[in-house]
């Protein structure tokens, strides 16, 4: 299946502003846009100072120095203007203070998710008008369809890459000014693309999730000030089985580095009790919820932006859910209280869900982007 022209062409003549990583995604992003003669600028976003931590030494960064000379590199095969744009002052406020903030307080955050709402899509996008550029194409595996009443996000067709999870944020005026050249690829067909243009970045290795920490997050976490007091493993009842180095350094449903023993079966993190700085443990059955809460909603299907602005609360919505980025979702009952929570009942299955996560909903062909939030603590 090759690209729709919809997904992959401005419908104005302006340059539009490609955001290149130094990876292959983002490179193979340009290639198909300058290919089909789309006046292009090359971008690329200092968002993290590498010499803060060993991030720099690892090959599975995003946006480093060595990703630079890459990205650059590209974008002279292409023929096309190259820049590298200071987005640190926005990634440390949007990205890494809220993600230390976030463990700190016993949740999980998603930095991937702040950094494209908070950084690609607005600031990035504001920059980009400054070029005289009304459009930005970036190298996320999602595909954007347009319709008669708005603009339909969908899963990229490479479902084992598929990003949109990370997209929830993105608002219908943004959508109408964004592309995703490698959306209607899989990742082995854009490896095979940069191979027969001879782009340096064909075989580059993956970036890993989180860009900016290279080592163990509880240390990152700590190193920039975020460290908690040691507290207690507690199990559901109260019972002590171990001490802690603080609870920064846990998420719900983690199972490996508990370091617990005694039990006959495997422990989990069930909860996490800030206020007492105690994590507590039980078995993979104590994870279970029939339901949960989500806040921070944002509502990307024109349908549903439609019916949240009627305010007809509560109403509901048979879903597919899905709560992490590698999880690909379980049916569920989506009934929205308000236009900015939603409650989420697990249908046929459940999994488990990790407070301050996202929580995405999809059609229940589990390919159109509905809605996104924040899961709240139990």
């Amino acid at each position: 299946m090759g690209p729709s022209s919809t997904s992959t062409s401005p419908s104005s003549p302006t340059p539009v502003v490609v955001a290149m990583s130094g990876g292959v995604d983002s490179s193979v992003a340009a290639y198909l846009l300058a290919k089909r003669g789309v006046p292009l600028i090359g971008v690329s976003m200092q968002v993290w100072d590498y010499k803060k931590s060993s991030a720099e030494n690892s090959r599975a960064t995003c946006c480093s120095p060595a990703d630079f000379c890459d990205a650059r590199r590209v974008a002279a095969a292409l023929d096309i203007p190259y820049y590298v744009l200071d987005f640190e002052a926005t990634f440390e406020r949007e990205v890494i203070s809220r993600f230390v903030e976030t463990y700190s307080q016993g949740l999980t955050p998603n930095p991937c998710i702040d950094c494209n709402s908070k950084v690609k899509f607005r600031e990035l996008r504001e920059r980009a008008a400054g070029f005289g550029c009304s459009h930005v194409a970036t190298g996320h595996y999602a595909r954007i369809r347009p319709g008669t009443g708005g603009h339909h996000l969908l899963r990229g067709r490479d479902l084992e890459k598929d990003q949109s999870y990370f997209l929830y944020t993105c608002r219908q005026e943004e959508l109408e000014k964004t592309l995703f050249p490698v959306g209607d690829y899989t990742k082995p067909e854009i490896r095979e693309i940069a191979r027969e243009a001879g782009l340096v970045t064909a075989e580059k290795a993956e970036s890993q999730d989180i860009c900016f920490v290279a080592g163990r997050v509880q240390d990152f976490v700590a190193g920039i000030g975020g460290r908690k007091p040691r507290g207690e493993f507690v199990t559901k009842d109260g019972k002590k089985v171990g001490e802690h180095d603080g609870i920064h350094g846990y998420t719900v449903g983690q199972r490996r580095g508990l370091n617990l023993g005694g039990s006959t079966e495997p422990l989990y993190v069930v909860e996490i009790d800030p206020e007492r700085d105690r994590v507590i443990v039980g078995g993979r059955e104590d994870l279970r919820r029939e339901s949960f809460s989500v806040q921070e909603m944002h509502w990307v299907a024109p349908d549903l932006l439609r019916e949240v602005a009627l305010g007809r609360f509560p109403f509901e919505r048979e879903v597919v859910v899905q709560v992490r980025s590698r999880h690909r979702g379980v049916r569920a009952l989506m009934r929205v209280e308000s236009g900015d929570r939603s409650e989420i009942f697990w249908r046929d299955d459940w999994a488990a869900v990790s407070p301050g996560q996202a929580a995405v909903a999809y059609d229940l062909a589990n390919e159109e982007l509905l809605a996104g939030g924040r899961i709240c603590r139990a």
